[in-house]
């Protein structure tokens, strides 16, 4: 599969997860949706400094007890999915990784890939 094509159904399949677990908290929501588009047609390397450039304002969000830290928040969740999902289709392939990838990691790419086993 191309890596813009994975990319996109990571962000599509990552926008309708959010929109169903967030449907009743719309800063969270806009937050995840926004992080999420912010990831569409970005490198490996566009998407690792877009994750460090969203864990700084996260950070600043804490610190300074922001009202909209929850939409900062989750923007920055979203986009380190999209690096852990992205990540795992590399390690597949014996690429460097934008970050470590987790196991739901994993299993999200095998999944998009059509290479996970039967449960």
């Amino acid at each position: 599969m191309e890596y813009e094509k994975f990319l996109t159904k990571v962000v599509d399949d990552g926008i309708e997860a959010a929109r169903k677990s967030y449907a009743e908290r719309p800063d969270k929501l806009r937050g995840a949706v926004a992080g999420f588009e912010s990831c569409r047609g970005k490198s490996p390397e566009e998407l690792r400094s877009a994750l460090e450039t969203a864990g700084k304002a996260t950070q600043m969000a804490r610190v300074c007890r922001a009202d909209n830290y929850w939409e900062v928040r989750c923007f920055e969740a979203e986009i380190e999915w999209v690096c852990n999902v992205v990540s795992a289709a590399m390690l597949s392939q014996n690429a460097q990784t934008v970050i470590t990838p987790t196991a739901r990691g994993m299993l999200k790419a095998a999944d998009i890939l059509g290479v996970r086993g039967a449960s």
